[in-house]
């Protein structure tokens, strides 16, 4: 519950980074989407000892069985994963990127293609992490590395300099008021 709020993600890693640095490892601030300004919570991170951010967690959520009336998910609610949260990790990793561009961002977040990592990428991730998928196969992981740079190749792209960040690149670019083609 730390990162729900910028003085909860302060305290956490200002203690976190006391008790890791003799040893020089990194902390990468793993972030809830559950917020209404995460942005704020990023920037909090970052400046109490995050080395880098991992956007996003699971989504609060709930689903029944209407047959029994009991929860499908978590002891009565839990976290949504997979491609349902996809879209909100997108948001996240963007806002976050146009907000903290020094930043190291992990994306995750329903993430099942090669074109599902290409959007995290775009969006302003310097890398991504695939872990629903894995659940339905295992070697999902490699399988998304595949598809992620065959995409890359049909798109002419050979560097991931080209690819991460390339939304917010492309969004400056475009004249103040335009609308989306």
């Amino acid at each position: 519950m730390f990162s729900h709020s910028a003085e909860g993600a302060a305290a956490a890693l200002q203690a976190l980074a006391r008790a890791l640095a003799p040893t020089g490892l990194p902390i990468w601030a793993k972030l809830s989407p559950n917020v209404t300004d995460l942005v704020s919570i990023a920037r909090a991170a970052m400046a109490n000892g995050a080395t880098a951010l991992t956007l996003v967690n699971t989504l609060m959520g709930m689903a029944i069985d209407p047959s029994t009336g009991l929860a499908r998910l978590g002891a009565g609610g839990g976290g949504l994963s997979g491609p349902a949260l996809h879209p909100v990790a997108v948001r996240a990793v963007y806002e976050c990127r146009a907000a903290l561009p020094a930043a190291s961002i992990v994306g995750v977040g329903g993430i099942v293609t090669g074109v599902d990592a290409a959007e995290l990428l775009c969006a302003g991730a310097d890398a991504v992490q695939v872990g629903t998928a894995t659940f339905a196969d295992p070697r999902a992981p490699l399988r998304v590395l595949e598809e992620l740079v065959a995409w890359c190749a049909s798109e002419g792209i050979d560097r991931l300099d080209q690819l991460s960040g390339r939304s917010l690149r492309v969004m400056a670019a475009r004249p103040a008021g335009a609308g989306v083609d």
